[in-house]
């Protein structure tokens, strides 16, 4: 992974738009797939050991392989409570 993984802790995993900030970014991960948001306060952050389990999951459920390894992963530093993946509590 690139230098970013090593500047920023969190990733947003963003799915659909023109840019990260309007566009649509995975809000929580489903048994049938994901619920979107377009608001960077509610979209899910996740960690940069958890990316291949969080593409693996996407292909699962039927996400183009360029959605997947293109810039779907976006690095950010800020994550507001309740909004970092915890694959501990939850199985994908």
């Amino acid at each position: 992974m690139g230098t970013e993984h090593k500047i920023k802790p969190y990733f947003i995993v963003w799915i659909e738009g023109w840019d990260v900030f309007h566009g649509e970014k995975v809000k929580s991960f489903t048994n049938t797939g994901v619920d979107y948001t377009t608001k960077m306060t509610e979209a899910i952050r996740v960690k940069s050991d958890d990316i291949p389990e969080v593409k693996a999951y996407l292909k699962r459920h039927g996400f183009a392989d360029w959605v997947i390894n293109g810039n779907t992963f976006i690095g950010t530093s800020y994550a507001p409570k309740g909004t970092i993946l915890n694959l501990k509590r939850i199985r994908l």
